[in-house]
């Protein structure tokens, strides 16, 4: 059963509060506006399904010597409402990340060296990753419109036409986005889906290949990006 389409007893609440929104005078349209509003931010972001939960903290702690880790970070409003999930591939077969609410990152730790990462909303695309050990890498998953799909992004160490971490646009997506972790459903719910997933891949894989060299480097992780 996939986790995701069993919808919560406080967005079905939420829901409702957003239809119910009735004329009244200026106060009472200034409550039901706000309330509103913030049953679209719990359909958005409270609706994980039951795959993951907050982090016991915030802090980001520096990996081993012998391990990697990449922090994905989703910040668009737009298309919001869709869910992204996110995974290694490992010669060829899925490992579940776990899944990217808007407004929210997750940390994942990896070995290091030559990677491949799947995002997936209604399609999929990949990053590429040189990772080198004992670093930190940032990657902001941003979302595809035509598609319904989430392109995983690399955050520079320098560059003068990408995001770096010097950028003030570096620093409001790292504080304005709240670290999860994967609940105990995350793993029944990818036993479940994995056959479905795999064929996802192969599918837009094969699509991915056909990039130019300098359109696959614009979606790599150098290993200088790392901090």
């Amino acid at each position: 059963m996939d986790l995701r389409a069993v919808e919560c007893h406080a967005c079905r609440r939420a829901k409702k509060t957003a239809r119910h929104t009735t004329k009244g005078d200026a106060k009472m349209k200034t409550l039901h506006a706000a309330a509103a509003i913030a049953a679209v931010s719990l359909l958005m972001s409270g609706c994980a399904a039951g795959l993951m939960r907050p982090a016991p903290s915030e802090q980001i702690s520096a990996p081993a010597a012998d391990q990697a880790q990449v922090v994905f970070m989703r910040t668009s409003f737009v298309a919001g409402a869709i869910g992204c999930d996110l995974f290694e591939v490992v010669n060829g077969e899925l490992r579940f990340i776990g899944q990217l609410p808007y407004g929210n990152k997750v940390v994942y730790e990896t070995t290091p060296g030559d990677k491949v990462f799947m995002a997936y909303g209604t399609a999929a695309d990949f990053m590429l990753a040189k990772l080198q050990g004992g670093k930190t890498y940032y990657s902001i998953v941003r979302p595809n419109w035509a598609t319904g799909g989430f392109a995983p992004t690399p955050i520079r160490k320098q560059s003068a036409s990408e995001p770096t971490f010097d950028s003030q646009e570096f620093r409001d997506w790292n504080a304005g986005t709240k670290l999860l972790v994967p609940t105990a459903d995350a793993a029944a719910w990818f036993r479940d889906n994995k056959a479905r997933m795999q064929a996802i891949y192969t599918e837009y894989w094969r699509r991915f290949q056909t990039k130019t060299e300098q359109e696959k480097y614009f979606r790599t992780l150098q290993p200088e990006d790392g901090r």
